[in-house]
């Protein structure tokens, strides 16, 4: 029962859509999209669809506050009034010392405007500096300083209700289709109702934007300038400037034209690499549309000139007159909740509240009385990469950092981490321990988050929306804006006494009064009760306001908009050369949100691009002897990048593309993007140019190896098997005890009874072991390892050295201490020489498998199998079992009862709550007489244990490696000692062992990937399964299959017909399918194995768990849709099949059919296999 229903925004990127959130009997919250809403009218892209899980899980969250009293110390818990005294006291301290510019404040586009608005007041107002900058710098300041320059202020002219009024899109540096998908998604119901509508995408890379688009401009990185100035030229020589406009609206035209008529659009062609052709056909369109929008975003703003791209592509709005008039105008997309709210209240270091100028001195005054303090530094303030600068040269001494990630998301990741590093004080303030800078930390404090506190915040369109508080805070996290006003009162500041947010936001609405963003009349109730608001909204009963400049009336001098010359017109970042021939340009993928702290935590997020790749084109990839999939470094002047190469003709020739969200991993850097991007700055936005850097790449060639294995089975051979596709180079031993080599133990019960030759138990032929180039050494053993100086001596005394050594011994059958197991009769079954030496010995009696009697002690999967194999030769079989049930640890007590029934009716005996006491020989019959201690007396042909194992893991602990019940490994299933390595049975990981053959072979893969070079390759456990191999009945069981007694976080599915022996249980936690036991028949295993592995949230899937047999298709070949679960593979079979029609394409697959954001990626794939046929 869902109740509590609130509207709200969402988190994640600027579009601003509407949220509606509910709350079920156990305080879960779920999402959809809200229908009333302006913005997206019910639509959630992907990630904002799965808000709820990142709300609900707090398994992440920083709960307490935790300091360090010194770097050489760890952080220990304290209360929140020893943290913020000590926040205070340093801070005063560094101030009284060394002047308030020797603090700063970093803080985020993901603030709340009121936390902004606080933020901004203490640092510029309180503490006497103008060090205060936000993440937003990354990514808006050039479209900032763009807007300054043509209209006098920053304001976004349009509004969305003009995409549905536009005749011609201008998408350049953005690709909306991921970044913004509800925007993007508006834009094609627009066009597919509208076929007229042009779509012009310029980007260097064939992003699903420009799959969409009608013409694509694929030109060279750092070529944007010139670009625009060709279609400015062109349309002007067509004659389709408004003249009208620019004559009586703008100034600077002359200029302007000088500039653009200096290249020949001939020469731009060649400049930019894009056709001419193309140029004159975009500046047709362009020019004789009625309504023309410009979309841009990280591509022109994250540039060394991006303001003067920014005021490039401004002018072919000027050119045009499409300004103020409906559906057009330039529209810069932000990528950020609230970064215009930021904006607004200054929270920039060049920047005063409410668009005032810093560089003013009356401006200073104003906002100096209006918060009763003597005056504002004129002094700007350290803009965010000059922060780190400072902290790495000692200038600036402290850092309060606060709903941000700058050790992953600043350029040159090194240098940031040795500028922290070097700071004498840091404040993290976050919701997440998985921010990499938290380990930066002296004090960390913990934020509240989404639905956990209230305030405003306002999206691209200038529309302010109101986020009420719906949860509580997990621990003893609090608003941020409470946390501010609690330092600013230790700090002796008086104005920070406020009792809400609601106060805090009327104090700056009423500094608003009378400004070009005047919200001097809106307040939380209107919000609440009218809903969202587009600034200026200067009057009581004002609606808001969707487009600005109407009148033509702009915010500049001459109140009119102004043509701004570019300073330069080429990229002027370092240019490429022999060295660095390639053009790094660095952005997001569809599904994840800047470092991952929010949506890494959604497993279905994760599907759809699950690790970092260098898109690279093929021709460089073949200049560069790079495959697809190979693991590739890229290295520039700053640091270097390893990940795994994906050739792709969507990136330009000369132009490598790489995805920035991931970070740091399991202390791997090398997935890192910003390990390579440099610190060079717009001169007037001081916006980093992530889009440019220069690279190299070239296949990652590791330096030669010797591999020692110690083990011969499921486990050994899945690595050497998976190593040699990656490195033919390395030279691999391999040591076996045993004389037989890879074989498959599960199936001895089969060879026991002749169902299976030996040859089909082998995992491999002779002939193909050749060609794996190993050396094998049968029926040896290890006696001991040397770490110090990596070697080994084997059982004939002989000594070999290694690089790597991977402990693969796998374990051996228990056998209670008072059997004597060597006497005849008496037989565990682990390999070959116990299958060899039972069969022999049942041969021997003489007796026909009808008059055998085995007795098997074990009623375990081993035990059952082997019973039933015999049964199947009409042996006489007993089992003992010391616990009440059959499967007790892999089945619940209803599966169990019922596959007791089974094994009855079979024929076979068995003796529930029962052990053996005595075994003895009958030396006149040749009989063991076995009793058990219920006092039963049975005679037998021979006993097998089968009752557990015991991982070998003498050899490793007598040796020194540290060992639990198995080895002790981490995440790359390394030992204590980093070039020793355990894998399959002896391979504890968060001491637990998995001693199954998937789980072997998983460990396996991820350990030959790990040591080929791919460090991100690593072991999260394993997902414990179990298939009964009986004929005629279908058993299995994967994950949990018990539920804790009183805990309502767990709920069990199930299906029962107990006279069909058919039953079906499902287990689900947090909406993860987490366990499952499936009898009668296995037809869901393989789709239920893959979402628990996977942990992949249900969703809609939850409601038709067991409810008719599953038609669920897995995924095939790359994952499209992270919605539905539908690959390439699935598209295209259903696309052979003859749904060659779009929409029912997406009917027929599932795909496109959740948040859309795949879409555009379905209709390349129908395109393509147009083409094709």
């Amino acid at each position: 029962m869902l109740k509590n229903e609130i509207k709200t925004t969402c988190s994640y990127c600027g579009v601003g859509c509407g949220i509606v959130v509910k709350k079920d009997n156990n305080d879960k919250v779920f999402v959809e999209g809200d229908k009333d809403h302006p913005v997206n009218k019910g639509m959630l892209c992907s990630k904002g669809m799965n808000l709820h899980y990142v709300a609900n899980d707090t398994s992440d969250r920083i709960l307490y506050p935790e300091m360090r009293w010194s770097r050489s110390h760890p952080r220990e818990r304290v209360s929140w009034d020893d943290a913020l005294d000590r926040a205070a006291s340093v801070f005063k301290t560094m101030i009284k010392k060394y002047g308030p510019d020797s603090v700063a404040f970093y803080v985020s586009g993901q603030s709340l405007t009121e936390e902004y608005y606080i933020a901004n007041k203490l640092t510029k107002g309180f503490l006497g500096t103008n060090n205060i900058d936000t993440n937003s710098r990354l990514c808006m300041s050039s479209a900032v300083v763009g807007y300054k320059k043509t209209f006098g202020e920053d304001s976004v002219p349009i509004s969305y209700e003009d995409i549905e009024l536009a005749d011609c899109f201008l998408i350049t540096g953005a690709n909306p289709a991921w970044c913004h998908p509800i925007l993007f998604r508006r834009i094609e119901k627009h066009k597919e109702e509208n076929p007229n509508v042009k779509i012009i995408v310029v980007d260097p890379r064939k992003t699903d934007s420009a799959n969409f688009a009608d013409i694509h401009l694929q030109l060279i990185p750092g070529t944007d300038i010139i670009l625009y100035n060709a279609i400015a030229r062109c349309i002007y020589e067509r004659g389709l400037i408004d003249e009208d406009f620019i004559n009586n609206y703008t100034d600077g035209f002359t200029a302007y034209k000088e500039l653009i008529f200096k290249t020949s659009v001939k020469q731009a062609s060649k400049l930019c690499g894009v056709p001419e052709k193309s140029i004159r056909k975009v500046a047709d369109v362009i020019g004789l549309s009625k309504g023309f929008i410009s979309m841009w975003a990280m591509g022109l703003n994250q540039s060394v000139v991006g303001t003067d791209k920014n005021v490039s592509l401004l002018n072919l709005s000027l050119i045009t007159g499409n300004v103020g008039k409906p559906g057009a105008g330039p529209f810069s997309l932000t990528g950020q909740p609230n970064a215009m709210g930021g904006r607004e209240v200054g929270g920039m270091a060049n920047l005063l509240a409410v668009h005032k100028d810093l560089a003013n001195a009356e401006h200073r005054r104003e906002v100096a009385q209006f918060w009763g303090v003597e005056d504002i530094s004129p002094k700007p303030g350290l803009t965010a990469t000059q922060m780190f600068d400072a902290l790495e040269s000692g200038e600036l001494k402290a850092i309060w950092i606060a709903c941000t990630n700058p050790a992953v998301s600043l350029p040159n990741s090194h240098k940031i981490e040795k500028a922290m590093a070097n700071a004498k004080f840091v404040v993290v303030q976050d919701i997440s321990h998985k921010s990499d800078t938290t380990e930066y930390a002296d004090l960390l404090l913990p934020a509240a988050g989404w639905l956990e506190k209230e305030g405003t915040m306002t999206n691209s369109e200038r529309r302010i929306s109101y986020l009420p508080k719906e949860i509580q805070a997990p621990g003893e996290a609090r608003p941020d804006v409470e946390i501010f006003c609690d330092f600013a009162q230790r700090m002796g500041f008086r104005g920070f006494n406020y009792n809400s947010a609601e106060e805090i936001y009327d104090e700056y609405c009423s500094m608003t009064k009378g400004t070009n963003i005047d919200v001097s009349f809106l307040n939380y109730d209107r919000l609440k009760t009218e809903g969202t608001f587009q600034w200026p909204v200067p009057e009581y009963r004002h609606a808001g306001t969707p487009r600005l400049f109407e009148d033509k009336v702009f915010y500049t001098p001459s109140k009119k908009a102004i043509f701004n010359v570019p300073t330069s017109v080429e990229n002027t970042a370092v240019k490429p050369n022999g060295d660095f021939p390639l053009v790094l340009t660095t952005g997001r993928v569809r599904d994840q949100w800047h470092t991952m702290t929010k949506t890494g935590k959604v497993a279905r997020l994760k599907t759809h691009y699950p690790k970092p790749v260098l898109e690279i084109n093929p021709v460089d990839a073949y200049l560069n002897n790079i495959k697809e999939g190979d693991i590739t470094q890229i290295t520039s002047e700053n640091g270097e990048v390893r990940v795994r190469a994906k050739v792709t003709k969507n990136i330009a020739k000369g132009v490598v593309f790489l995805p920035m969200h991931w970070g740091k991993q399991l202390q791997n850097t090398l997935n890192r993007a910003n390990n390579l991007t440099h610190t060079v700055l717009d001169p007037s936005s001081k916006e980093p140019d992530f889009k440019y850097t220069r690279v190299k790449v070239a296949k990652y060639k590791k330096p030669k190896d010797k591999i020692i294995i110690v083990g011969a089975g499921a486990a050994a051979f899945r690595f050497v098997q998976n190593y040699r596709e990656l490195n033919e180079a390395d030279d691999i031993h391999v040591f076996s005890k045993e004389p037989n080599l890879f074989y498959n133990r599960v199936l001895l019960p089969e060879y026991v009874t002749d169902e299976l030759s030996w040859e089909q138990l082998l995992k491999i032929k002779k002939q193909e072991l050749s060609k794996l180039d190993i050396n094998v050494h049968p029926e040896t053993f290890i006696v001991e390892i040397n770490q110090k100086e990596k070697y080994v001596i084997d059982s004939n005394n002989e000594k070999h050295n290694f690089d790597k050594l991977i402990l693969a011994t796998g374990s051996r059958a228990f056998v209670p201490r008072d059997v004597q197991i060597d006497l005849p009769g008496r037989f565990t079954m682990r390999n070959k020489q116990d299958a060899d030496e039972f069969k022999a010995y049942l041969d021997a009696t003489g007796l026909p498998p009808e008059e055998q009697h085995v007795v098997i002690v074990g009623g375990g999967l081993l035990g059952l199998e082997l019973a039933a194999a015999m049964k199947h030769k009409n042996a006489k079989i007993t089992i003992i079992q010391r616990a009440s049930r059959l499967m007790e640890r892999q089945l619940d007590s209803i599966s169990s009862k019922l596959l007791s029934l089974d094994v009855q009716e079979r024929g076979i005996q068995i003796y529930f709550d029962n052990e053996v006491s005595t075994v003895f020989d009958d030396e006149d019959t040749g009989e063991l007489n076995i009793t058990l201690k219920s006092g039963k007396f049975l005679t037998a042909n021979a006993i097998v244990y089968a009752i557990g194992t015991i991982p070998n893991v003498e050899i490793a602990r007598e040796n020194g490696i540290l060992c639990g019940r198995g080895v002790k490994v981490n995440q790359h299933l390394q030992s204590c000692n980093p070039d020793i390595f355990a894998i399959g049975e002896i391979a504890e990981y968060n001491n637990q062992l998995f001693g199954i053959t998937s789980a072997a072979e998983e460990q396996a893969n991820i350990l030959a990937n790990y040591i080929a070079g791919d460090l991100g390759s690593s072991y999260h456990g394993s997902v414990l399964m179990n298939i009964l191999k009986f004929n005629d009945l279908n058993l299995c069981s994967i994950g949990e299959i018990k539920v804790p007694e009183n805990d309502n976080s767990y709920e069990e599915i199930i299906f029962t017909d107990i006279k069909k022996r058919y039953y079906k249980k499902c287990i689900v936690k947090d909406d993860l399918l987490i366990g499952a036991v499936l009898m009668g028949d296995k037809n869901e295993f393989a789709e239920f194995k893959s979402m628990i592995e996977s942990k992949i949230e249900m969703a809609e899937k939850r409601d038709t768990l067991l409810r008719g047999a599953s038609n669920t298709e897995p995924v095939k070949g790359e994952l499209v849709c992270s919605c539905s679960q539908v690959g390439v593979g699935n598209i295209e079979e259903a696309i052979r099949g003859g749904c060659v029609d779009f929409t029912e394409l997406c009917n027929s697959t599932g795909a496109g059919l959740g948040c859309g954001s795949c879409k555009t990626e379905v209709r390349e794939i129908l395109n393509n296999s147009k083409v094709l046929a």
